[in-house]
C-alpha cells in the first residue's frame, strides 16, 4: 500500500469507499433522500453504477491488503453502502537514552 510511505509512524491513513456489495435499490434510496436535483441525482446514480462500484472493495479485501502491507492490520466501520476502514502506522518503539 503506497500510503503507509506518507503515513508518519503513529498516525492513521482512512479510506472511505462505496461498498462492491451495496444494491442499486440502496444507490437510489440515498440519493432520493439526499435532496438533490434531478441532474445532479441522474449523474450521481449514473456514477456509482458505472464507476464506482466497480472499482470498490469487499470488507474482506481490505483485510486482506492490510494483512499484506506493513500496516498489519485494519479497523473497518460498515455503513448502509460505504465502508471506513483505518490504517495505524505503528510508532517507533521508546528508547531510553544513557
Amino acid at each position: 500500500m503506497k500510503c503507509i510511505a506518507c503515513c508518519a509512524p503513529g498516525c492513521e491513513a482512512v479510506v472511505v469507499d462505496l461498498c462492491k456489495d451495496a444494491s442499486l435499490d440502496e444507490i437510489d434510496t440515498y440519493v432520493r433522500q439526499s435532496g438533490r436535483s434531478r441532474i445532479d441525482a441522474w449523474i450521481t446514480k449514473w456514477t456509482c453504477r458505472h464507476v464506482l462500484l466497480k472499482h470498490a472493495y469487499r470488507k474482506d479485501e481490505f483485510v486482506q491488503m492490510a494483512h499484506q502491507s506493513r500496516f498489519g492490520a485494519c479497523q473497518i466501520t460498515v455503513s448502509t453502502m460505504a465502508l471506513e476502514v483505518r490504517f495505524a502506522k505503528p510508532g517507533y518503539a521508546a528508547v531510553e537514552a544513557s
